[in-house]
């Protein structure tokens, strides 16, 4: 407390968040202090700047586990790895390494930074995911580290990844990933081969029909694999070796078998004779179902083929029984129908020729024929009887015939109907009659029929309709309109009948004229109530009128009550036309309206004239608010305004206007009043701007760079442009130097530096990127030279020659001078493809270039400080004397120039790269792509 009086407080004490930052810078790493600010101080840059001074890693974990601000969770990001790589507490490192809640990038630079073997171990297997091991075997800087961090990828694309990554910075890396790939492929191999196998074999056990080839087959292929060390599909394998050797030796005992029963059914099959009894025959087919049924049993037999035609010679010998019986049967039925009275033959000839000749013997023959004479002698009989009695009654049907036909041309109807009765009951007993006399009896009926139903269509049916119509109409609720329009039009339907034929029956008139009637009542009810209705309505109205043009006059003496007026016009209106008065037909209802019109005429004009005077006075208190507004921030202009609003409703309750001028007449008013305090609130308004303003540029400016810093649209040089603008927009908010901006321009110099950082990296990825595509460009131009060296076919070298300039075109553009020298290596490589003519010139430049692109190599290899092959070393040290010597002199070299220069004059000349220089210049590219 003395120390606080006497001296100011600590700046990690300080009130504002800036000072404690700085507060934070000044105190010891493993100090309470400290700690306390990374685990409880409510700002987080003060947290985030204490993360970044902190040591203990004690304390570092906890905030880890507690943090949720990303700002200070990257800080805590930044810090761990540094503080655990160098802790001497290895158990507490240790255990935050095998934690949940530590993260593969943590992991990943504590094993990067730690010179500590376990430690290392311990974050490379923590590590889960597969990307940050890959970029640790690439990127680490110890080869343990790499090697350990290689040793964790498991995945065959993680391993070609790594394995791609690494093929010219770390053999051993590679080497590692590339045994493990092959590895992978070769057991993969190995268990699809076994597992195809194993598919086969356990398919064989079911497959029908031989597979003695096949399993012999399958077992040399098992044979020749690599998988003692698989149980599982060992287990199967053995499995199905013995599923198959059981099948093989039950197929040998069922063979036996088989034979056996093949001699027996031969013999059986060759002793049989055709039975001489139905019963012989039955003990057959049981003997030939039982060999079928045990035929049934061996598959692949041909006994059963013998047996189906054994059943064939049995069914022939069972149809030649049954013609047999049936014949006899035929001959029986004749001599049992000859014994009768029958004339029917039953279609027995028909039958008896459809049998067999060999079955019909002479003894049945002449049995079958003696009965037919006797039927058919019976049978001609009786036809002379009948034809005898259809003559009598055909002659009684003419006489008939005549005497319908006379009564038809009479019109007597009765006659003419009682004949064609008497037709119709004789005519099936006169047989077939003849071709005129069936006419005649035709037109007859017909004639008789048409004038039946014209007398029943023409009037009797049609008015007992009339009438059906006319009792259905009385049962129908209908409106009495309605109801009176369907009864008319009945009427006129019966009259128009009458007009047709005037001979109705009395009692059909009175049933109809009756059931009009009663379904006219309830309209004609209908009908006098409503003529009484509109009687009584029309005298109501008449006394309304009266009662309104005596009180009218009452209104208008003085004073007059405007409201009062007002309303009783709307009350009398509203009972007029809404009210129980009752309605009146429209001429009455003219003539009444034209009469209360004229009585309230007077009040109507007074109203009028009222409404005018008022308005008038709202258009003069609404200028007057208008003009207010001019003077708004004057000091008395609420108070004016309000005395306004004031002498506003004073003149509403005395003189009212018409609804829709009280609206918009009020909107213009408020719209006045409400402007004046606008313009004072605005005023307001602008002075707290201008307090404020100031920060808030300088919060936009520092938000505009954050933005900026995530940019990730945006080229370098717009990048460089914004970044310019915001720091002269910065300099000229800013100022003097303000200790309440300490935290902006703490947030203003993290957001710069943020964009600093985004355009570097930009910049060594464009770099490395440059590197890239002349290296994918080179190796297109030397499989372009190799292609024009060989002596491939032509339309594979017009394939192959698309496909180059297709990769080409996929690539980006280098710079100008770049892409020009490459362009000018691939179009003559090209135009060798195009020119068969043309390749020992090719052949010529290739070769004589061979030495300067050696030359240039190590040259780029000396300048780049990357080794060279043993067999070069003697070449290098001559190369290096002669640059040495040349220097000395003063020459010179025409190899000057950077390293880049020097390898792109390598990549454009035209020149065929073995496997060793194409490995060295995949250094040289990588070399060049980190050398920034």
């Amino acid at each position: 407390m003395i120390n606080k009086r006497l001296f100011r407080s600590a700046l990690h004490e300080h009130a504002d968040p800036a000072q404690r930052v700085l507060g934070a810078a000044e105190l010891p790493p493993d100090c309470a202090e400290l700690a306390r600010l990374l685990s409880a101080d409510p700002a987080a840059e003060v947290r985030a700047a204490a993360a970044r001074r902190c040591t203990d890693v004690a304390v570092l974990a906890a905030a880890w586990e507690t943090e949720i601000d990303p700002a200070v969770r990257a800080d805590l990001a930044w810090a761990l790895p540094t503080v655990l790589s160098a802790t001497q507490d290895g158990a507490a490192a240790a255990a935050l390494l095998q934690a949940d809640r530590c993260t593969d990038a943590i992991r990943a630079e504590v094993a990067r930074r730690t010179q500590d073997a376990d430690l290392r171990r311990i974050a490379i297997d923590g590590i889960r995911d597969e990307e940050p091991l890959i970029e640790l075997a690439q990127a680490a800087d110890h080869a343990e580290t790499r090697k350990a961090a290689a040793e964790r990828v498991q995945t065959p694309e993680g391993l070609r990844k790594l394995a791609d990554a690494t093929r010219n910075k770390d053999r051993g890396v590679s080497r590692l990933a590339r045994q493990r790939i092959d590895a992978l492929a070769n057991r993969a191999g190995q268990t699809d081969e076994a597992d195809a196998i194993l598919t086969q074999v356990e398919a064989l056990t079911n497959t029908p029909g031989p597979i003695l080839t096949g399993v012999v087959e399958l077992d040399k292929r098992w044979q020749a694999l690599d998988i003692g060390g698989d149980a599982d599909r060992r287990a199967r394998w053995e499995v199905a070796r013995q599923t198959l050797q059981t099948r093989f030796a039950r197929e040998h005992d069922d063979q036996r078998t088989r034979t056996r029963f093949e001699r027996k059914s031969r013999e059986w099959i060759a002793a049989l004779a055709p039975p001489a009894a139905p019963e012989a025959l039955s003990a057959m087919r049981a003997e030939l179902a039982a060999l079928r049924e045990e035929a049934t049993g061996h598959g692949g037999s041909p006994v059963p083929a013998a047996l189906d035609e054994a059943e064939r010679r049995f069914a022939q010998w069972e149809q030649e029984q049954h013609a047999l019986a049936s014949a006899e049967a035929l001959a029986v039925e004749a001599e049992r129908l000859a014994a009768s009275t029958s004339i029917d033959n039953a279609k027995l000839p028909e039958r008896w020729q459809a049998l067999a000749r060999a079955t019909r013997s002479p003894a049945l023959t002449q049995r079958f024929e003696t009965a037919l004479m006797i039927i058919e002698q019976r049978r001609l009989a009786q036809i002379g009887a009948a034809q005898q009695q259809a003559n009598v009654v055909r002659q009684q049907l003419n006489h008939l015939l005549h005497t319908a036909e006379q009564a038809l041309g009479a019109g007597e109807m009765h006659a003419a109907r009682a004949a064609a009765a008497e037709l119709r009951s004789i005519k099936t007993a006169a047989g077939p009659l003849p071709k005129p006399t069936a006419q005649r009896l035709g037109r007859v009926v017909q004639q008789l029929s048409d004038l039946e139903r014209w007398e029943s269509f023409g009037q009797h049916n049609a008015r007992i309709q009339l009438c059906e119509r006319a009792e259905a109409l009385a049962a129908q609720s209908l409106d009495a309109a309605r109801l009176a329009l369907d009864v008319q039009k009945l009427r006129g339907e019966w009259k128009l009948l009458d007009q047709q034929h005037a001979g109705v029956p009395k009692a059909l008139w009175e049933r109809f004229d009756g059931a009009c009637e009663k379904a006219y009542a309830p309209a004609a009810r209908h009908f006098a109530e409503l003529a009484a209705q509109r009687k009584q309505a029309r005298k109501q109205r008449d006394e309304f009128i009266a009662a309104a043009s005596a009180h009218a006059p009452t209104l208008l003496g003085e004073p007059r009550d405007m409201r009062a007026i007002e309303r009783w016009l709307r009350e009398t209106e509203q009972a007029w036309r809404e009210g129980d008065l009752g309605s009146v037909d429209p001429g009455a209802w003219k003539k009444l309206d034209a009469r209360l019109k004229a009585a309230l005429g007077p009040l109507r004009d007074a109203l009028s004239a009222s409404r005018e005077q008022a308005k008038a006075g709202r258009q003069a208190l609404v200028a007057e608010a208008v003009a207010l507004a001019a003077k708004a921030m004057e000091r008395d202009a609420p108070s004016q305004v309000k005395a306004l609003q004031a002498r506003w409703q004073e003149h509403a309750k005395s003189l009212p206007i018409a609804q829709r001028d009280e609206r918009v007449l009020w909107e213009q008013f408020r719209a006045a009043c409400d402007a004046v305090f606008a313009a004072r609130q605005n005023k307001r308004k602008e002075e707290d701007d201008r307090k404020h303003g100031h920060r808030r540029a300088l919060e936009q400016t520092c938000a505009q760079l954050e933005q900026l810093a995530q940019a990730t649209g945006k080229d370098d040089a717009e990048l460089r442009r914004s970044l310019r603008e915001l720091q002269e927009q910065w300099k000229i908010g800013l100022g003097r130097s303000d200790p309440a901006l300490a935290g902006l321009e703490s947030r203003f110099k993290k957001a710069n530096a943020a964009v600093e950082t985004l355009l570097s990296t930009r910049a060594r990825a464009s770099e490395a990127a440059i590197w890239q595509t002349l290296a994918a460009k080179e190796r297109i131009c030397d499989e372009l030279d190799a292609l024009a060296d060989s002596n491939a076919e032509t339309v594979d070298v017009a394939t192959r020659s698309a496909d180059a300039q297709a990769r080409w075109m996929a690539l980006p553009a280098l710079s100008a001078a770049w892409e020009k020298k490459m362009a000018a290596r691939r179009d003559a490589a090209l135009k060798v493809l195009s020119e068969p003519a043309a390749v020992a010139d090719h052949r010529a430049r290739v070769e004589a270039g061979a030495a300067a692109r050696r030359d240039g190599l190590l040259e780029i290899e000396m300048m780049l400080g990357l080794g060279s092959p043993a067999e070069l070393q003697a070449h290098r040290l001559a190369l290096q004397v002669k640059q040495l010597r040349d220097r000395f002199k003063g020459e010179a070299t025409p190899t000057a120039g950077t390293a880049g220069e020097r390898l792109l004059a390598w990549c454009a000349q035209p020149g065929i790269a073995n496997a060793g220089d194409r490995q060295r210049a995949e250094r040289a590219f990588a070399a060049m792509e980190q050398a920034r």
